[in-house]
């Protein structure tokens, strides 16, 4: 089990207090939280039934201000937010490791000028006062590292910014093998996208993934599970409670698109993201992720209640390092021969790419509605070429991987 999946494990509290806003007995709570304005400052404050330590700091993508302290009940009413203030959001939740966390959405970038304590004063309560100002792009984005308050450790959550070094994960609890979960899309009664030659994408899919899991496990570095095996269907929020449930390291969900135009061919990588990089990569998303209303099954109110927070509380690392072996995966395959789309690395709110705690991507292997490119899907050798650059862009993740732990 890694350190990473068993840190962030308690990312699920976060449901509880989404569908069922109850809170757990503890020592601190958050009684109230109040904004004001001022010529040249905001403030937020924040009223607690004690003091404690605390750290506040900034995020952009969207921009917002984050505010750590030890574990807290949340006992408030509606939020006033006085005209003027550029407050859009405000939402909590449980981090684990005894934190919790207030995000404040705010809809211009902003930076922090002062955070204090003012202890318990007559009928005041302790409260945790933050001033803010609203500020340009660039200078919030320069303010990203900087930490307010005596609360000890790194912040949880990295910059959204992505890095194109290497991903920084920290290292492995023991010395067991890194597990990949292998996510063949569709099946069963949802069969996906149908080829020019009658092929099903279900079916090539599954024996992509099927080709992928023997050469992982014939390199002998690997441990590997897939999501489904044989022509069953599996819900989209049951594949990343699959990936979460055994603990896995990798997530790769594999796909074969369709389009209209059929000249249309080249491979793509999917990452997570709570905007759609383009018009036609958010139509994709949606196509997939009405996969369980084609079995029968609509999930996707209730994952979108939760995606926003599940992105706020979890790990931006996770997201970094999924952008990171996306395009592994494209360089990959361009240096194999593999041909890609014009802008081959593509981000969207796909449901089975929300594993918090697991960096995952998504591959659709070319478009099934192209003559030339659905033959050489449904050719053996053309999948083992595919699979192979797969497992090469793994090596190469967890090498990248592995340096960087020795390095920390």
């Amino acid at each position: 089990m890694s350190l990473f999946s068993s840190h962030f494990r308690s990312a699920a509290l976060v449901f509880l207090l989404v569908f069922f806003i109850t809170t757990p007995a503890l020592a601190l709570t958050v009684t109230g939280v109040r904004f004001g304005t001022h010529p040249d400052t905001q403030r937020v404050v924040i009223e607690l039934s004690g003091t404690a330590d605390f750290r506040a700091f900034v995020m952009e993508g969207p921009n917002r201000l984050i505010v750590d302290m030890p574990s807290f009940s949340w006992k408030i009413g509606e939020i006033q937010k006085p005209r003027g203030i550029a407050i859009k959001d405000v939402r909590f939740g449980d981090l684990g490791g005894g934190l919790s966390r207030i995000v404040i959405e705010t809809g211009d970038p902003i930076m922090v000028q002062a955070a204090f304590m003012l202890p318990r004063q007559d009928t005041q309560p302790d409260r945790l006062v933050i001033d803010f100002k609203r500020t340009t792009a660039s200078a919030m984005r320069a303010a990203l590292s900087q930490m307010h308050g005596p609360l000890q450790g790194q912040a949880v959550t990295t910059p959204s910014r992505p890095s194109t070094a290497a991903p920084v994960t920290p290292p492995r609890r023991n010395q067991d093998k890194p597990l990949i979960i292998i996510d063949p899309g569709h099946g069963g009664q949802d069969p996906g996208a149908r080829g020019a030659n009658g092929a099903y994408e279900k079916n090539i899919v599954l024996a992509v993934g099927q080709e992928l899991k023997k050469q992982l496990e014939a390199s002998g570095r690997y441990r590997v599970r897939m999501t489904r095996d044989n022509d069953v269907y599996l819900p989209l929020r049951g594949r990343v409670q699959f990936a979460r449930k055994h603990e896995g390291d990798l997530f790769i969900s594999l796909h074969a698109d369709s389009i209209r135009d059929t000249g249309v061919t080249g491979a793509s990588v999917y990452t997570l993201s709570e905007t759609a990089s383009d018009a036609e990569t958010a139509k994709l998303a949606e196509r997939e992720n009405k996969s369980d209303m084609i079995a029968g099954i609509d999930l996707s109110g209730q994952e979108e209640d939760v995606a926003n927070i599940l992105l706020d509380l979890a790990t931006r690392d996770t997201m970094n390092q999924s952008k990171f072996l996306a395009n592994t995966v494209v360089l990959t395959m361009n240096s194999q021969g593999i041909k890609t789309l014009e802008r081959p690395h593509r981000s969207a709110g796909f449901a089975v790419l929300k594993a918090p705690d697991i960096p995952s991507i998504l591959v659709e292997m070319g478009y099934l509605t192209n003559r030339s490119e659905v033959a050489r899907l449904s050719s053996p050798e053309h999948r083992r070429k595919i699979a192979a650059t797969l497992k090469s862009s793994v090596d190469t993740y967890f090498a990248k991987v592995s340096k960087s732990a020795k390095t920390r």
